[in-house]
């Protein structure tokens, strides 16, 4: 793999295949690396909801229209799917489809920092027996297993002393900052010193630092955190919500309605929605939140089209920003 792919800032979630494409397209008119980092139940072996991409059809998707995107398994591990399993299956055809970085995270599994360590090597052991030459990020979100620098610098020690040189596969590590998504904002206690000394700790074994749940944050929140050391970014849901917006603005009040029916059927916001509106959430926010995963239903489906644009506009036009607070 390129050096630079591997140094990419800024690493999307594929919500879509449009938003795929414009990744691509984005990627290739530009020269600028970005990352795409589909979770498992976006982009799954048996498929997922994301154009029912296989993880295969997905890698050799993207494979053979650009060579400027670093593929990345995101919360690759048990319990990440969209059923119980030990997530070594998924991980063996993530390493068969061209998967170039897998992000393991057993921490959703793990009761005690020991246990999350512990997992994390049983993973790593079992991708490099499938490709010795496969990369990882270790570490998770702390809305999975929050933890503290001194904690990071832990799991960093303990993973080196049993990997040995192998240690050296592994090339980002996440670090927390106290933030999440919820609804369609960034919440939490932004703690600057905590970042700082996570991404010391990051550099101090080699690694690079990533924060996840990068969504709606300004180009100065973001060049807040540049100037602290971090190295990238995971964008995720943010994009969806774009998209969702562009649609909704396309429909008729009628349409307006299904869009709310499909979506609370479905019943995949429950995850974005803040607790103190869980009871009664706004129809317009389970439907802002959820669009994205009801694309392949009308009234989506044929109003995915029409603001293609628009939504490549939009999306260059924020990639630009974000890239810009690194320079």
């Amino acid at each position: 793999m390129k050096k630079d792919k591997i140094s990419s800032h800024l690493f999307i979630g594929p919500m879509s295949k449009e938003i795929v494409d414009v990744v691509i397209d984005y990627t290739n008119s530009t020269k600028n690396t970005l990352g795409l980092i589909p979770s498992r139940r976006q982009i799954e072996n048996t498929g997922g909801y994301v154009n029912n991409w296989s993880t295969d059809n997905f890698c050799h998707y993207v494979a053979e229209k650009t060579d400027n995107v670093v593929l990345v398994r995101d919360h690759g591990g048990p319990l990440q799917g969209e059923k119980k399993d030990n997530g070594k299956a998924s991980l063996a055809s993530d390493i068969s489809a061209g998967m170039e970085i897998l992000h393991i995270d057993p921490w959703k599994a793990a009761s005690t920092i020991h246990e999350g360590v512990h997992n994390s090597l049983k993973l790593i052991d079992f991708c490099l027996k499938k490709n010795e030459n496969i990369l990882f990020e270790v570490g998770t979100e702390e809305a999975i297993f929050p933890y503290s620098p001194k904690d990071l610098d832990y799991i960093l020690v303990e993973l080196q002393a049993a990997l040995g040189t192998d240690f050296d596969k592994i090339t980002h590590c996440v670090i927390q900052s106290g933030v999440k998504i919820s609804g369609l904002q960034n919440v939490g206690n932004f703690d600057p010193v905590r970042l700082s000394e996570m991404v010391k700790v990051a550099h101090g074994s080699g690694l690079l630092s990533k924060e996840h749940n990068g969504d709606y944050l300004s180009a100065t929140e973001i060049k807040t955190r540049v100037k602290l050391g971090l190295d990238s970014i995971n964008i995720a849901p943010e994009f969806g919500v774009t998209q969702t917006s562009l649609i909704l603005e396309t429909l008729t009040p009628e349409e307006l309605q299904m869009a709310q029916t499909v979506c609370k059927k479905a019943g995949k916001y429950k995850k974005w929605i803040p607790e103190h509106l869980s009871d009664d959430p706004p129809l317009d926010l389970i439907v802002k939140t959820s669009g994205h995963y009801c694309f392949t239903s009308e009234p989506f489906k044929s109003r995915i089209d029409p603001v293609k644009l628009s939504l490549k506009e939009r999306l260059n036009k924020r990639f630009d920003s974000i890239l810009n607070c690194w320079e």
